[in-house]
């Protein structure tokens, strides 16, 4: 009998949870399943500065090794997002020429919080393409320069 009116009382709510009037502004059509989407899409989907036009070019690339954990990378130019850095793959950056830190973070496991991954300095020049190397050496994440051979 009780597991009768647990059901009808969960079948009314969620019946009425329909019922309930929207703002104008409010989208009438949001769904769990969307905003749960937006929450586990990671911080840096959208860049505040635009890493497409510049006089030099810094490719930062992520290298694959046993003790990585395969978690998407979140590159920064001093500071700002550039990027999502996937295992395997390579980031390419225009930059204006001068002195850059390019670092990172990879976001908590529900994203409430963040590891900072430390930064390394460059200087770049219009002549010379930089190569930066994303990898994890025993249990500890680092961003290093590379020559342009090994990137």
């Amino acid at each position: 009998m009780i597991c009768r009116f647990t059901l009808a009382v969960t079948m009314a709510a969620i019946t009425l949870t329909g019922c309930t009037s929207h703002k104008k502004d409010e989208p009438a059509s949001s769904s769990v399943t969307a905003s749960a989407a937006n929450f586990f899409k990671g911080p840096a989907q959208v860049s505040a500065e635009d890493f497409t036009t510049g006089p030099t070019q810094v490719n930062v690339s992520h290298v694959t090794s046993r003790t990585d954990d395969g978690s998407a990378v979140y590159v920064t130019v001093d500071g700002k997002d550039a990027g999502a850095l996937i295992r395997g793959q390579s980031l390419q950056l225009h930059l204006p020429a001068g002195e850059h830190q390019v670092g990172g973070y990879v976001p908590t496991l529900l994203g409430f919080g963040r590891v900072t991954i430390p930064a390394v300095k460059i200087t770049t020049t219009p002549d010379k393409v930089k190569q930066v190397a994303y990898s994890t050496a025993e249990k500890k994440p680092a961003f290093t320069e590379t020559d342009a051979g090994q990137g």
